[in-house]
C-alpha cells in the first residue's frame, strides 16, 4: 500500500510538473507578444524595426513548443493565435496562412471570427485587396465584440488608403476611432483622420480631428503640434481672423512657448496673406536672431530668400539667405530647396554672361554671334523665368529672341511650344493656337506637334515622324527585321527629331546586336553631322573617341608582337 502511494504521488508529481512546464512556455509566449505588441504600437515609423520582430520570433519559438510537445493542453489553441499574429507581423503570411486555417480546423466554434479577420488581412498583404475588403465586410456584419469591430474598420481604411480611396477610408476610420477604447491608439486614429481630411482638402473635418488629437492626447508635444496644425489648417480655409487670433492667443499663453517660434513663422505667413510684406518680412528676420539654428529660422531664412528672388530680383541678397540655411539651420528641410535655389541662381548667373560676353564680342569685332551657345543661354533664362522665378513675361521675350532671331536653331520648335502654353495660360488664347499652328506647319515631325496633335483639335497634315517611331517600336516587339527598314525609313526624315531618335536606335542595334562596327561608326558619324548640338551627338563623340584609343592600343600591341 505505501508503495502504491509513493507510485501514484510520482505521477501526480509528474503530471503537475509537466503542466507547469507548458503553463509556463505559454505564459513566457504571452509576455513576449505582449512585449512586441507594446512596441509596434509605440514605434514612430511605418516600419516594424528588428527589435520587435525578434519579440516576435521568440513568441513563435514558446508557441511551437506548446503546439508540437504539449498538444492535448488547453493552451494549444491560444498559442496557435499568437503564433499566427506573430507571424503576420513578421510578414511571413504563408505561414500566418496555415496557423490560423490550422486553428480552425480544430476550434471553429471559439476562433471563427477572429482567425477569418486575420486571413482577410494575409489576403491584402498577399496582394488581394479587394477579397480582403469584401470578406472583412462580412466578418462586420456578424460581430457585437466593438474592440474587433474596431480593428476591422481600421483595417478596411488602411486597405482602402492603400488603393488610394482616401475618402472612402474616412467613415471607416471614424467608426474605429469612436469604438477604440485604448486612449493611444484611438489618438493615433484621430491623428490618421486629421491627415486624411488634409490631403483630399477637407480642412474643416481636419481641424475637428486633430481637436480630438488633442483631447485623447498623451503627451505635450503631440497637443503642441496637434495646436498648430489646427492654425494652418485656419489659414487653408482662408480665415485669416480666426488663425490670427488662435496665434495671438497661444503666444500669451505660457504654456505654449516650446512652440512660439513655429507660431510666429505661421503669423508672418499670415502678414504674407493679408499682403503685409513688410511686417512679414520684419517677422522673418525677427525668428532668425530670436531662435537661431531651428528649423522655424531654416524656413524664415527661405522665406527671405524667397522675398528677395522673386519680390525684389536682388539675386545676391537671395543667395546669401539660401547660404545661411545651411550654414545656421543644418538640420532644416528647407536646405534641399535652399540649394536648388542657389544651382538656379548660378544657372542664371552663368547664361547671362554668356549673353552679355557674346553680345561684346560681336559689337567689338563684328562678327557672327556664336548661336549655339548664345540661344542655349536666351532658353536657359527663359525656362527659369517662366518656371522657377514666376517672371512669365520676362521670360516670353527671351522665347521671342529666339523664335524671331534664330528661325534655325534646334531650339526654335521648342521657344514656340513653350510660347504657346505661356500664353495659353495667361489667356491669350488666339496667340497660343496661331503658335501651334505655325510648329505644325514649320515642324510637322517634331514631338511638339506629335503632342499638339493628340491634345487638340487641331488637325494635321500626313503622319508624324513620332507616330512612325511609335509604329516601329510596336514592329519591333514581333518583326524586328521589318522594324529596322522601318527605323532606317524615318532616319532620312529631314532635320526631324524623330530622325534623331532612329539613328540613335539603329547604332545601338548594330553595336549591341549585330555586331557590326562599320554600321556603328556609319549613324554615330550621321547623328554628329546633322545633329551636332543633340545630347545624342555628345554621348556618340565620347564613344568614337573611346573607340580610337582601344584601336590604337590594339594596333601598337600588334605592332610589337609582329616585331
Amino acid at each position: 500500500m505505501k508503495r502504491y502511494i509513493t507510485y501514484l504521488t510520482l505521477i501526480c508529481s509528474v503530471s503537475i510538473f509537466s503542466a507547469c512546464v507548458y503553463f509556463n512556455t505559454f505564459y513566457n509566449a504571452k509576455t513576449y507578444f505582449s512585449e512586441a505588441e507594446k512596441l509596434r504600437i509605440n514605434r514612430t515609423t511605418e516600419s516594424v524595426g528588428p527589435n520587435i520582430t525578434t519579440k516576435y520570433k521568440k513568441v513563435i519559438e514558446k508557441a511551437d513548443i506548446v503546439i508540437n510537445h504539449h498538444s492535448g493542453s488547453r493552451y494549444f489553441d491560444d498559442a496557435l493565435f499568437l503564433k499566427g499574429k506573430s507571424h503576420y507581423y513578421r510578414r511571413e503570411y504563408d505561414l500566418a496562412k496555415e496557423a490560423f486555417e490550422t486553428l480552425l480546423s480544430v476550434n471553429r466554434k471559439d476562433y471563427l471570427t477572429e482567425s477569418e479577420y486575420w486571413l482577410a488581412l494575409i489576403d491584402w498583404k498577399s496582394g488581394s485587396p479587394q477579397t480582403a475588403l469584401s470578406k472583412l465586410e462580412q466578418i462586420s456584419q456578424n460581430i457585437e465584440n466593438e474592440t474587433l469591430l474596431a480593428e476591422i474598420s481600421q483595417a478596411r481604411a488602411e486597405i482602402l488608403v492603400d488603393l488610394e480611396q482616401d475618402s472612402l477610408a474616412v467613415p471607416a476610420l471614424e467608426i474605429a476611432a469612436q469604438l477604440t477604447k485604448n486612449r493611444r491608439e484611438k489618438m493615433q486614429l484621430y491623428q490618421r483622420l486629421s491627415e486624411i481630411a488634409y490631403q483630399i482638402r477637407d480642412y474643416e473635418n481636419a481641424i475637428l480631428h486633430y481637436k480630438n488629437v488633442i483631447k485623447y492626447s498623451i503627451s505635450n508635444k503631440q497637443t503642441m503640434a496637434a495646436n498648430l496644425e489646427i492654425v494652418k489648417r485656419y489659414r487653408d480655409l482662408n480665415d485669416l481672423e480666426k488663425a490670427s487670433s488662435e496665434i495671438q492667443k497661444m503666444l500669451a499663453d505660457p504654456k505654449f512657448s516650446t512652440i512660439h517660434a513655429e507660431l510666429e513663422l505661421e503669423l508672418a505667413k499670415l502678414n504674407l496673406d493679408h499682403n503685409d510684406t513688410a511686417d512679414a518680412i520684419e517677422l522673418f528676420k525677427a525668428i532668425t536672431v530670436d531662435y537661431p539654428k531651428t528649423a522655424a529660422a531654416g524656413e524664415a531664412y527661405y522665406q527671405l530668400g524667397e522675398h528677395a528672388l522673386l519680390n525684389l530680383r536682388d539675386f545676391d541678397k537671395a543667395e546669401l539667405y539660401y547660404k545661411r540655411i545651411i550654414k545656421d539651420s543644418p538640420g532644416s528641410v528647407f536646405i534641399a530647396m535652399g540649394n536648388q535655389r542657389i544651382k538656379e541662381l548660378n544657372k542664371f548667373k552663368k547664361s547671362k554672361n554668356i549673353i552679355q560676353k557674346t553680345t561684346v564680342q560681336n559689337k567689338q569685332n563684328q562678327v557672327k554671334i556664336d548661336t549655339s551657345n548664345y540661344v542655349t543661354a536666351l532658353y536657359g533664362l527663359g525656362e527659369l523665368e517662366a518656371f522657377h522665378f514666376n517672371q512669365i513675361d520676362t521670360a516670353i521675350t527671351y522665347f521671342n529672341q529666339i523664335v524671331n532671331i534664330f528661325p534655325s536653331s534646334e531650339l526654335t520648335s521648342k521657344a514656340l511650344f513653350v510660347l504657346s502654353n505661356l500664353y495659353n495660360d495667361l489667356g491669350d488664347t488666339v496667340r497660343a493656337l496661331n503658335l501651334q499652328k505655325n510648329i505644325l506647319q514649320k515642324y510637322p515631325d517634331s514631338e511638339y506637334a506629335e503632342y499638339i496633335l493628340e491634345n487638340s483639335d487641331i488637325s494635321g497634315s500626313g503622319i508624324s515622324g513620332f507616330s512612325l517611331l511609335s509604329k516601329a517600336e510596336q514592329l519591333y516587339l514581333i518583326d524586328k527585321s521589318g522594324a529596322m527598314q522601318e527605323y532606317r525609313k524615318i532616319a532620312q526624315l529631314k532635320g526631324s527629331e524623330a530622325a534623331l531618335r532612329a539613328l540613335y536606335f539603329l547604332a545601338n542595334e548594330y553595336e549591341n546586336y549585330y555586331f557590326n562596327s562599320d554600321s556603328v561608326t556609319k549613324y554615330y558619324n550621321q547623328i554628329i553631322q546633322r545633329f551636332p548640338k543633340s545630347e545624342q551627338a555628345t554621348i556618340v563623340r565620347t564613344k568614337l573617341r573611346q573607340t580610337d584609343v582601344t584601336n590604337k592600343k590594339v594596333a601598337t600591341q600588334k605592332t610589337i608582337n609582329d616585331y
